[in-house]
């Protein structure tokens, strides 16, 4: 609905003011443009994240060494055992056992050596083969001159004069008692050059001993070089976050100093510019009107127009308020918020702020974009609900920052015919801007009627 038309000396009047306003703040130096605060930094946090993830990161390395350090340790025993059985076997039994330690292996120097082995617990049971699969001596008298069918493994081994070893329970040479022990079996010639095999059964308290041994050895080098590294990359990683942060704070506090000075320019320049021009045009036009005759077609319309043109100034300098950055540290915030309600009521909608919480422990950059919210919210209160009070609340707390527009109009499904592009593309900006500070926004039908615009973002992202 259009206002009652002014009559031409009031809106002389106005026009008038306007232009001495104006002039007034034309001549008012420019403000200096104020650098942002940097927002609090978040290495702090990253080395928190990054210590334990690299703490978590140990405990599973340290998880997987300890079978994997076993079994390199349990593979070290078996190697070991493997060549001190053929070391025994090259150079003691073969340079013993000759053609007449076969016809009579008691009491031989052969069975003098074995039996030294077997009362220090070295070994716990010994068998020297023939290619046969004849028992050449045992410390088991009983099988000495037994044969038994041998394993093709063993067998192979009288041609390639190497070595195995297994874990088993069971003796070849029927000395099983149930007690696990390592079989190993060495080839070599004896003094007349004849081959043999040596079975030397080793106990598994012994080889546990050395497994044991390795790992004490391998571990701590393992997991203490783990450790040192860790210590060693911290302080790097430290450097380099608190680099990284401090690049990040420079760049965005440039490119909000740049916002800040661009926006300045346009608020400049359309005050300097098109205010001014539409004011001296209200200016004249009451002196044109009072030249024309009243109640005349031309009266009417240049009334009109002057009107009209009081109402773009008015809308003009509400963009200019918008534009213009406003000063957010200590109470520039609050009176930032309490201008924006009053340009609200200024264009029929009564508008209030309710604020919860510690403002000032928000940073500047979490105060911007609550300020931004607020603006969005009333905007679109004034533009589309046709709305007879709005309500801006603010609760900070210590996690989140929640922003509520609410309104007594018709509603967002009664704004159907609203072109989203045009009249909504605002919503979708700030809809980016809270995603990157970690919220969300949300435009939905407010309990009782009316609308509600609703965000959050976390206060350390903004």
């Amino acid at each position: 609905m259009d206002r009652p038309t002014s009559s031409p000396r009031r809106s002389d009047e106005v026009c008038s003011g306007s232009v001495m306003a104006d002039r007034a703040a034309a001549r008012e130096a420019p403000a200096p443009v104020r650098t942002p605060t940097p927002q609090p930094s978040g290495v702090r946090a990253a080395m928190v994240r990054f210590t334990l993830l690299s703490l978590l990161g140990l405990a599973l390395v340290t998880l997987v060494t300890i079978p994997l350090a076993a079994w390199i340790a349990r593979s070290i025993a078996l190697l070991d055992a493997e060549d001190r059985t053929r070391v025994f076997t090259r150079t003691v039994a073969a340079p013993l056992l000759t053609e007449a330690t076969r016809e009579a292996p008691i009491g031989s120097p052969l069975e003098l050596a074995m039996e030294n082995r077997l009362d220090d617990g070295t070994v716990v049971h010994v068998v020297i083969w023939d290619r046969d699969g004849r028992v050449v001596w045992s410390d088991d008298r009983s099988l000495i001159g037994s044969t038994y069918p041998l394993d093709a493994e063993v067998e192979d081994l009288f041609e390639s004069m190497g070595s195995r070893s297994e874990y088993s329970l069971a003796m070849h040479a029927g000395g099983a008692d149930g007690v696990p022990v390592l079989e190993v079996y060495a080839a070599a010639r004896d003094a007349d050059g004849v081959p043999f095999v040596l079975e030397w059964y080793w106990p598994t308290s012994r080889l546990e001993a050395a497994q044991h041994e390795t790992l004490v050895r391998i571990l701590p080098l393992t997991i203490g070089s783990l450790i040192l590294l860790h210590i060693l990359v911290l302080p790097l990683t430290l450097d380099t976050a608190r680099r990284v942060d401090a690049e990040r704070a420079r760049l965005a506090q440039h490119a909000t100093a740049v916002q800040i000075m661009e926006r300045r320019r346009l608020s400049e320049d359309l005050h300097d510019g098109v205010v001014q021009d539409l004011s001296g045009i209200g200016y004249v036009l009451p002196t044109v009107s009072r030249e024309l005759p009243p109640g005349s077609t031309g009266r009417g319309l240049l009334e009109r127009v002057a009107q009209v043109m009081q109402q773009d100034v008015r809308s003009i300098r509400g963009m200019i308020a918008d534009i213009k950055p406003p000063t957010f540290a200590g109470a520039g915030f609050l009176e930032a918020l309490d201008a924006l309600a009053d340009r609200t009521r200024a264009q029929g909608v009564a508008a209030d702020v309710a604020i919860r919480g510690d403002v000032d422990a928000l940073s500047p950059g979490a105060r911007a974009l609550a300020y931004r919210i607020a603006r969005e919210g009333l905007r679109n209160t004034v533009r589309h609900s046709q709305a007879s009070r709005a309500l801006v609340d603010l609760d900070v707390d210590a996690d989140a920052v929640t922003v509520r527009v609410r309104d007594d109009g018709v509603g967002p499904a009664a704004t159907a015919d609203v072109d989203p592009d045009r009249d909504h593309f605002g919503l979708q900006l700030l809809g980016e801007a809270l995603r990157e500070a970690g919220g969300q926004l949300e435009l939905r039908a407010a309990e009782g009627g009316g609308a509600e615009l609703v965000a959050s973002f976390r206060p350390d992202r903004a």
